[in-house]
């Protein structure tokens, strides 16, 4: 067993490098991979909602988060708009409105007695979302190509992760 569980890990990594070869090639064939991330982060954002009693802009962001996840995946080819800056400018503007909600949660969450170093994390962190989104929007290829990439990292990890925790396992 521990030799199938290598050679998929091999495989994985493998395929990262590949992806990470060809990173506009990659975010092209991804439309379906970021529109269910879409759709899982609506369903998130609607259940975390309804269970903290929050229905403010959190929520709505949900909400448009899922409209777009559903679309994408009931509409035929609306996947291929990654053919298009579509989904690009789209991702861009999740960045930028996601950035200006962590630091609008984090300065609410100082005012009900947050742990500062949290606070500031999620300030620093929706400051990067705001940068990355307006640069997203300026050099919309740019993010295609570092989405790519980032796509072949994950692979990398996943396969060193397979094989690390398959060798455990089967010890």
């Amino acid at each position: 067993m521990t030799a199938l569980i290598v050679i998929f890990g091999v495989l994985l990594i493998i395929a990262g490098v590949a992806l990470m070869a060809t990173p506009l090639m990659t975010f092209m064939s991804a439309g379906y991979f970021i529109i269910i991330l879409f759709f899982l982060w609506g369903i998130y954002g609607l259940v975390r909602g309804i269970r903290e009693k929050r229905y403010g802009v959190e929520f709505f962001f949900a909400i448009l988060s899922l409209i777009l996840g559903i679309v994408g995946l009931v509409v035929p080819n609306a996947a291929a708009m990654t053919n298009d800056y579509i989904l690009l400018y789209l991702a861009a503007g999740w960045f930028i409105v996601h950035g200006i909600l962590s630091i609008v949660t984090a300065i609410q969450s100082k005012k009900e007695d947050a742990d500062t170093s949290t606070v500031v994390l999620c300030v620093v962190l929706g400051v990067l979302e705001l940068i990355i989104g307006i640069y997203s929007f300026v050099h919309p290829a740019m993010m295609a190509v570092a989405l790519g990439i980032l796509i072949g990292i994950y692979f990398i990890e996943a396969g060193i992760n397979v094989i690390v925790i398959g060798r455990e396992v089967d010890d």
